[in-house]
């Protein structure tokens, strides 16, 4: 009896063990059919393809050099890997929300300016503005920076977006600027200050009220807008950076949902380091990579307006710790914190990816309210 009872123990082992290992052979299995699929899915095409994706690192030229020695070696990292992989979904999905909007015509869209003149397609602007202009006529200026993660999309991005903003009256510059793993963070902060410099420099060739500057950004672009800031009032940090100077006063700032803590013990950290380069430790920047390292560079922030949701699950709450960190530090700002619609959360920078239904025409509107109010009490 005791023998049988021994046996059946040995039997149930083995087929425990039999169950254990076709489990693992099937996770294995799957594991390497997932590494090939996005290894496939992300290699690289010519920039000269009608529709070559607009994601950092999916694009090679015989002309240009997309790739910077500061980035080294981050496109082999799997984590970026699959990142990639997403983005040119996202890429697709933002596609089919942008076709069904109807943005106004009567904007004038002067396209495809390069701030910096090196025939890459990431160092160019667009300028947007009503086309009814009385001659002699200024308006006040926006000046926009896409979101994507740091790594995906351009400027066309945000296009219907930045025309419903210059449809309420306003000049704007939508911009582009080069994508991880092309590049990283710290390179794109650099091209957001030539692209400023340019503004600056050029703005009187466009109907421009120079001394009213609103400087804004969603997700990715709102922390570079938050940087950029920070970054024209502080000599000593734009030697950190290694950027020139925008010579630029900025009236408001409007952040939509901003991700300005990229090196937290939040789970999201263990992408938005690696963006910083593979050898982010040892970067001058390293003890920069949050906005609480750098405020105390900024001698006088302009009034800034913070916008997320409850279905911003992306942002919501760091978008949360910057205005509470702004408002500690004296900065005149307003948080927009959205609930439920119809009984449905909104969700990540919805304001941006779509401008024309009912909630995001009412956050653009108390947004661009707030920066006329910073027009009137200068």
């Amino acid at each position: 009896m005791a023998d049988v009872k021994v046996e059946e123990k040995k039997t149930k082992k083995h087929r425990v063990l039999k169950i254990l290992a076709i489990i693992g052979a099937v996770i294995v299995a799957v594991a390497i059919t997932a590494v090939i699929v996005i290894n496939v899915m992300t290699k690289p095409v010519s920039d000269t393809l009608e529709n070559a994706p607009s994601v950092g690192g999916l694009r090679v030229s015989d002309t240009i050099n997309y790739k910077s020695e500061s980035a080294e070696g981050l496109e082999n990292n799997f984590v970026i890997k699959f990142m990639q992989f997403v983005w040119k979904f996202c890429e697709i999905s933002d596609d089919k929300v942008h076709e069904k909007q109807t943005p106004p015509e009567n904007i004038v869209k002067v396209k495809d300016i390069p701030y910096i003149d090196d025939g890459n397609p990431y160092h160019q602007l667009d300028v947007l503005y009503p086309d009814n202009l009385e001659p002699g006529e200024t308006l006040p200026v926006i000046i926009d920076i896409h979101g994507g993660g740091w790594m995906y999309s351009t400027k066309d991005l945000n296009e219907n977006y930045c025309l419903s903003l210059a449809d309420r009256g306003f000049v704007v510059f939508n911009l582009s600027y080069r994508l991880v793993p092309d590049v990283t963070v710290n390179e794109q902060i650099q091209d957001i200050a030539y692209a400023l410099k340019w503004i600056s420099e050029n703005m009187t060739d466009y109907p421009c009220n120079p001394e009213n500057i609103m400087l804004t950004g969603d997700s990715a672009g709102g922390q570079l807008s938050v940087y950029s800031a920070v970054l024209l009032q502080s000599p000593e940090l734009r030697e950190i950076f290694n950027t020139v100077d925008a010579d630029m006063d900025l009236t408001a700032l409007v952040l939509t949902s901003p991700v300005p803590y990229m090196n937290s013990k939040e789970p999201l950290s263990v992408y938005t380091k690696i963006l910083w380069g593979k050898n982010y430790k040892d970067k001058s920047t390293y003890n920069y990579m949050n906005l609480d390292e750098i405020i105390d560079y900024a001698h006088d922030l302009p009034p800034t307006y913070l916008i997320t949701s409850s279905g911003d699950s992306l942002a919501h709450d760091q978008t949360v710790k910057a205005y509470e960190l702004l408002e500690s530090k004296g900065v005149k700002c307003e948080l927009a914190d959205y609930g439920k619609v119809d009984g449905k959360k909104l969700a990540h920078v919805f304001s941006v990816l779509n401008p024309y239904d009912e909630a995001g025409k009412t956050a653009i509107n108390k947004a661009i309210e707030f920066y006329r109010d910073a027009i009137e009490n200068k």
